[in-house]
């Protein structure tokens, strides 16, 4: 599995652990943020990061990996709405699993609630894509300040952080932001 995919699946089972547990304490709200947080994060970054895959040539494994890594991330989630969206959920499950499984549960309702697989889980991986994530938000936001389009590719980008993160977030940030070098620095009053 690609980083963004082990990504996905970390944050999806961190979500289902969540989601859980407030509705175990009927905190609801709480229940339903970190699944609009997950949801939010799997269609605006996960799904746009990959639409390369989606569309490449062929079945090759890259590309079926994503749409496993995608489908089980809709299915569970469909499973952990059930009980706030019970109509949404039902029609995302049907159509994703019974139209597919003629011997599945014929309802997400008769389901089991999805449990957080926390082997899965990798926080480390889930802090620097939230790092990346906010990088390229101020990115954004600055290149929109200084009325710069994200088509004008940049030379620089300077980073105000304690440490730099790996070589693959580097990239990351390179792409969504158009910048050709990403330098972390601790002090930025140049």
């Amino acid at each position: 599995l690609t980083v963004m995919d082990k990504w996905l699946l970390s944050r999806l089972n961190t979500m289902v652990g969540e989601v859980d547990r407030n509705l175990a304490g009927y905190r609801i709200p709480e229940a339903a943020r970190a699944l609009q947080d997950f949801v939010d994060e799997m269609s605006n970054w996960y799904v746009r990061r990959g639409r390369a895959r989606y569309w490449a040539k062929g079945m090759e494994p890259d590309k079926i990996n994503a749409y496993l890594t995608l489908y089980t991330a809709l299915v569970t989630t469909a499973k952990a709405a059930a009980p706030m969206i019970p109509f949404m959920a039902e029609d995302i499950y049907r159509n994703l699993v019974c139209s597919l499984d003629p011997s599945a549960p014929e309802s997400v309702h008769l389901c089991d609630f999805p449990q957080a697989d926390e082997s899965r889980i990798d926080k480390t991986l889930e802090a620097n894509m939230e790092t990346v994530l906010k990088i390229v938000s101020l990115g954004r936001a600055a290149r929109n300040g200084a009325n710069l389009k994200n088509r004008q590719p940049l030379s620089e980008m300077i980073v105000k952080a304690g440490e730099a993160l790996p070589e693959y977030y580097v990239e990351v940030i390179e792409d969504e932001l158009n910048v050709k070098a990403v330098e972390f620095a601790e002090d930025v009053e140049n």
